[in-house]
């Protein structure tokens, strides 16, 4: 399993503006279980306006569709909304991080 872990910044005055981005993207893009599963989206006031986390599954041999899927919808958002910033970042699971390395995952992971 491959996470694809979207963290987002924007400033407290643009908030609504980026719930209804967010609406407009999903009618753009929308869910797509073949590609991703959304496991989480997390949102938190900060001191310098809003940082939002979204967590996905990427489906097994799906990787660089859901990456170009999601850098695609952050730039319209990055281009729409004045500070505006966005960093994606991938994670594997233990399961596929051990052989890495050389070994196996514990049986119950």
């Amino acid at each position: 399993m491959v996470l694809m872990v979207v963290t987002v910044h924007i400033p407290p005055e643009k908030a609504s503006e980026l719930g209804k981005s967010y609406l407009e993207s999903l009618k753009k893009y929308p869910p797509d279980r073949s590609i991703s599963k959304t496991l989480a989206i997390g949102v938190r006031p900060t001191k310098d306006g809003y940082k939002i986390i979204g967590i996905g599954d990427v489906v097994k041999g799906k990787f660089k569709e859901a990456f170009l899927r999601q850098v695609q919808s952050s730039q319209e958002a990055s281009v729409d909304i004045e500070g505006y910033r966005y960093e994606i970042e991938t994670f594997m699971d233990i399961t596929e991080a051990m052989p890495i390395i050389g070994m196996k995952a514990p049986e119950d992971m």
